[in-house]
């Protein structure tokens, strides 16, 4: 079936004899476009209807000077000018269907997390992108994401199109979108809580009704990195031996580090490197301030740590 919403996209002329009036002769064989249409013309001298038909057969409603032929067969037309005197029948026109193109959707998924560095209990938030990235429409997709065992669901965020539920058992996200258009893209976030330390890995997986031509970005794999650090979001330095310094635990595995604390202002008010858990905020007043940690890592690269620490006394 030819999709008849296509814009026409060429014209033909058909030429046909004539009884009372001039009418060119000719014939020929054309082929109409895949999911398209063949604009005709009669090609007539001083006509001012026209009857169409398609294998001999009149088209009703078909009486203008051009017509718009979205089905194979052979095509006529017949003039008539102004005393309503009929030109001969023209010479046919043979119209042939091209080759259908199928259309196929090509759905692919992103997973990425924050760009920051994570430890033990530090919640954070994954990201899912679906695109459709084919020539056709993706229908009832699916999405799934099996979460580590190491890691907790904090919260499961609204998607931006179609709708996505947690099954604890299995502990898997899935995320159903019921069409993708072209082009379309929708997104997910998944705001988690890892459990112990070490790489955090995991993989989203896509799928669609349609037949998919690149199954290679159906699939999509994140790897985090989880600090063995514990970072206190409050001390008391108050003398009675109990919390009264600023103690990341696991520190002294990262003999090379720097810590530096920062008033509301964005101002240093406290800077040590390395630093060995013996700040006891003693020329701060109680308040929140803002800390920044970097380690460094066996790898030689630097770790960075952000976030607010408060002081009670």
């Amino acid at each position: 079936m030819f999709n008849r919403k296509t814009g026409f996209v060429s014209g033909m002329l058909l030429l046909s004899a004539t009884a009372c009036f001039a009418q060119a002769n000719g014939q020929a064989t054309a082929v109409i476009p895949a999911g398209a249409s063949l604009k005709l013309r009669a090609a007539s001298v001083n006509a001012v209807s026209y009857q169409w038909l398609k294998d001999g057969v009149v088209i009703p409603d078909a009486v203008n000077i051009e017509y718009a032929a979205f089905l194979p067969g052979v095509y006529t037309v017949i003039s008539y000018n102004t005393n309503g005197c009929a030109s001969h029948i023209s010479d046919p026109l043979l119209l042939t269907g091209g080759s259908v193109l199928t259309l196929s959707a090509d759905v692919m998924i992103t997973k990425s997390s924050e760009n920051k560095s994570i430890t033990v209990n530090d919640a954070f938030e994954y990201q899912l992108q679906v695109k459709n990235n084919g020539a056709g429409v993706a229908n009832s997709v699916k999405v799934q994401d099996i979460l580590p065992e190491n890691m907790v669901l904090e919260q499961l965020l609204h998607p931006s199109i179609g709708f996505a539920d947690y099954a604890a058992g299995t502990r898997t996200v899935l995320w159903q979108i019921p069409k993708l258009e072209n082009g379309e893209s929708a997104m997910l976030r998944i705001k988690v809580k890892p459990l112990k330390p070490g790489v955090l890995e995991n993989t989203a997986t896509v799928t669609a009704n349609e037949v998919d031509p690149n199954l290679a970005n159906n699939t999509s794999t994140n790897r985090k990195s989880v600090s063995d650090l514990f970072i206190p979001n409050v001390f008391t330095p108050n003398g009675d031996g109990k919390n009264d310094a600023f103690v990341i635990t696991g520190l002294e595995r990262y003999p090379e580090n720097e810590l530096s604390i920062f008033n509301r202002w964005g101002s240093a008010v406290m800077e040590k490197k390395p630093y060995k858990n013996d700040w006891d905020g003693s020329q701060l007043t109680e308040g929140t301030y803002f800390y920044l940690i970097k380690v460094k890592m066996a790898n030689n690269t630097w770790e960075v740590y952000k976030g607010f620490i408060t002081i009670i006394r």
